[in-house]
């Protein structure tokens, strides 16, 4: 779909070159799935203005979002999340931007790299292994027999090292895991548009006799719901409740711009089989349709 890809802003220069190309996988498959973005916010949990930061390289997408587009696509999501996870170690600055002809390469580091790197430790440890190459190197020359030896010299040197920096990485990349923005109680009254709570699921849904489009969201890494609702009309209502939590509650004084999706705060969710969805369709019509994850 030539046409839709054309309409595409040019992304940032700054842009770390995996997130240039994530992004533009993410271009690719919202094209390829002819949805347009409108319809794309109405798939997902996530708002029209929110994908158009994240498909014009304004904003970093959370891994939901890749997840998300890539349900809304019918598409498998390994792939693009394996380079989300490499966009998000550039973008963070816990990885190094590789050129476009390199993806996944591991250059080996200068001593200067390794002290920025890994710290003093690896630098002196480099060091030695140079030291170790020299040693080896002089030994091969003055006793041709011993050359077997010193190779097997060379070799222990030079992985020892690689073998400490790979896993000082592995170690770093860990502890540096985010863990979710909120949860539980620390998620109540926050907009779960701009939390990043992970993984989004649907627990429940329903039909109101007007058409609009009820479902109550679960976040199970933040342990928070809510409702997300569309289309809406003027003077609607939707809440959301559940034992051991505060309701939360949106009302519509008018209609949202472009027919986007509607959504309630978050609510506590320790039991998410037990939230229940209530929606009125104006304040001129009191009667409430209510549904819930056990219904």
């Amino acid at each position: 779909m030539a046409h839709s890809a054309a309409r595409w802003r040019e992304l940032p220069q700054d842009l770390p070159a995996a997130c240039s190309r994530l992004v533009t996988d993410l271009r690719d498959l919202k094209d390829s799935s002819g949805l347009t973005l409108t319809e794309l916010a109405r798939a997902t949990p996530i708002s029209k203005s929110s994908w158009e930061r994240y498909l014009n390289g304004k904003q970093f997408p959370p891994r939901h979002a890749v997840r998300a587009l890539c349900r809304a696509a019918h598409r498998t999501e390994d792939e693009l999340l394996a380079r989300w996870a490499l966009a998000d170690a550039a973008w963070s600055g816990r990885g190094h931007t590789t050129s476009s002809g390199s993806e996944g390469a591991s250059p080996l580091p200068s001593d200067s790299d390794a002290a920025v790197l890994d710290g003093p430790l690896t630098a002196q440890l480099v060091g030695r292994a140079r030291k170790l190459l020299l040693v080896a190197s002089a030994v091969i020359d003055k006793r041709p027999m011993s050359t077997a030896a010193g190779i097997i010299l060379v070799c222990a040197a030079m992985v020892t090292p690689a073998a400490v920096i790979h896993a000082s990485r592995t170690t770093t990349s860990r502890t540096a895991t985010r863990p979710p923005v909120c949860q539980l109680r620390s998620c109540e009254g926050r907009n779960p548009r701009t939390t990043a709570c992970e993984d989004p699921v649907t627990t429940a849904s329903h039909t109101a006799a007007d058409g609009t489009r009820l479902e109550i969201r679960l976040s199970p890494s933040c342990r928070a719901g809510w409702i997300r609702a569309w289309p809406t009309h003027p003077g609607f209502r939707i809440d959301i409740s559940g034992p051991d939590a505060h309701p939360q509650s949106t009302v519509g004084t008018a209609r949202p711009a472009g027919n986007e999706v509607t959504t309630t705060a978050m609510i506590a969710a320790p039991r998410p089989a037990n939230l229940r969805a209530c929606y009125r369709p104006s304040s001129g019509r009191p009667e409430r349709e209510c549904f819930g994850s056990t219904d």
